[in-house]
């Protein structure tokens, strides 16, 4: 194990965003992370832990300890009926995990692909799309803490999973490094490809018919999924980004009937689930609370497309803040807080941030 000084962070965010941690060091294996915690001072000192940074802009640089996750390992551990359980390293690429699953016709991530990211990383922030989302697939994780070095195992039930959430995010569990994640899947696939919205060509259904005819396989569905992805997302070759910026927001019923008063065909969908089979925009059902697009708001402000200097949105999705690679920290914040006030000023709801902002 090396730690470097003055490391810099360009081509290790997804934003391009030059800034420079004080000291860095990438962890390949959990014995290397245990031994750095009788070497750290975790408890005295800063440190953060990164890991593709995909969903991470600095604002400005790294004091303390910058951990980069490089645990590798893939590791089939037992099958029970329909199921089969594997074990990943936190620091394996998640949309490579979705391909190599999905081409041995492991089914319950094939919706997820092509999603930046590590694997660790996943169920921290419980990463979603198209109908599926990862608590479902779930089955525990390990981690280590800092502080003392001990292995800890988080079941499924330890999670708080809800939207965009996990334990990890809440007070407290700042400074546990997960090394591993264990996920179940099956060999025997019921395919989600309700996923549609008012836009043309964004209908996973008709993506699917495109590339591949029935009977469909994991793998058709990862290629549709990326296909779409490709299509309505920006990717890292050509811009910096970090893909969604803001979560989508929640309305009370009331709230939500008001607000499609002034947007048409305002789109609607259950809280914690990912459920697109609903074909009606105004039935709520029995919910109380319901949520919504956010790139919907943003794109009836006029924001899909919108550039200023170095920082833009896509133009063909609202809520993607990209840059040309060209920008700092600080630009990409500004542009963010605009897009919140304009959105507060409008409609009265406060955007949250999905990306970690340090």
């Amino acid at each position: 194990m090396k730690i470097t000084k003055d490391k810099s962070l360009k081509s290790l965010n997804t934003l391009f965003i030059e800034a420079f941690a004080d000291q860095f060091i990438a962890i390949s294996s959990k014995d290397d992370l245990i031994e750095l915690t009788k070497q750290y001072p975790f408890k005295e000192k800063v440190f953060f832990i990164l890991g593709e940074g995909s969903n991470t802009l600095f604002t400005k640089n790294v004091t303390g300890l910058l951990i980069k996750m490089e645990i590798r390992g893939r590791e089939k551990l037992h099958t029970n009926g329909d199921y089969t359980d594997f074990k990943f390293g936190a620091g394996e690429i998640w949309r490579d995990v979705v391909v190599w699953l999905a081409e041995q016709e492991y089914s319950g991530v094939e919706n997820l692909a092509y999603i930046p990211g590590t694997v660790g990383a996943a169920p921290v922030g419980n990463i979603a799309a198209y109908g599926q989302v990862t608590e479902d697939v779930f089955v525990e994780l390990e981690a280590v803490d800092l502080y003392n070095g001990e292995l800890k195992v988080f079941k499924h039930d330890d999670m708080n999973f809800k939207y965009r959430h996990s334990i990890f995010k809440e007070k407290g569990f700042e400074h546990y490094a997960i090394v591993s994640v264990t996920l179940r899947l099956s060999k025997h696939a019921e395919f989600d490809t309700s996923y549609h919205s008012r836009y043309k060509n964004e209908s996973l259904e008709e993506w699917l018919k495109k590339i591949a005819t029935p009977p469909y396989k994991p793998i058709d569905v990862v290629r549709a999924v990326t296909e779409l992805r490709k299509y309505k997302l920006p990717w890292m070759d050509e811009y910096g980004t970090c893909g969604s910026f803001f979560t989508n927001p929640f309305l009370t019923v009331d709230q939500f009937k008001e607000l499609a008063t002034k947007i048409d065909e305002l789109q609607q969908y259950p809280v914690n689930k990912m459920d697109y089979h609903n074909t009606s925009w105004e039935d709520t059902g029995d919910q109380e609370i319901v949520k919504i697009p956010a790139g919907r708001l943003l794109d009836e402000l006029g924001w899909k497309g919108k550039w200023d200097g170095n920082v833009g949105t896509f133009d063909r999705h609202a809520l993607c803040v990209i840059t040309n690679k060209k920008a700092t920290g600080k630009e990409v914040f500004e542009y963010t807080e605009a897009m919140k006030k304009n959105v507060k000023d409008a409609y009265g709801i406060d955007l949250k941030s999905e990306v970690v902002i340090v």
